[in-house]
C-alpha cells in the first residue's frame, strides 16, 4: 500500500473534518464511525490498485519475458496493463 495506517488515518480524519467543517455532510451517525468508514474506503480503493498492479506485474511477466524489468519498455506496457484491467474492473484511480 502506498501509506501507512498512521498516514491513512491523518487523511481521513482531515477528508472528515472538511466535510463536516463545510457542512456538506449530514451525519447519521456517530463520527467515529464515520472517520471509520472513510479509512475503510481509502484502504479498500489502495488494496484495489495493488491488485490491478499485481495483476499487470504478474502478466508481464508471464507474458512478456523478453521485457526488462523496471525498464522504460517496462513501465510503458506495465501502465498500459495496469489501465487495461482497471477498466476491466469498472475501477478508476483519482
Amino acid at each position: 500500500m502506498r501509506l501507512s495506517e498512521e498516514r491513512i488515518a491523518v487523511v481521513a480524519r482531515l477528508i472528515c473534518d472538511r466535510l463536516l467543517d463545510d457542512e456538506l455532510v449530514d451525519l447519521e451517525i456517530e463520527e467515529g464511525d464515520f472517520l471509520n468508514l472513510v479509512e475503510g474506503l481509502i484502504v479498500h480503493d489502495f488494496k484495489i490498485e495493488d491488485e490491478i498492479d499485481e495483476q499487470a506485474t504478474t502478466f508481464l511477466l508471464k507474458n512478456k519475458p523478453n521485457l526488462e524489468e523496471g525498464s522504460t519498455e517496462w513501465k510503458i506496457e506495465l501502465e498500459r496493463k495496469k489501465e487495461e484491467f482497471s477498466i476491466a474492473r469498472g475501477y478508476q484511480a483519482f
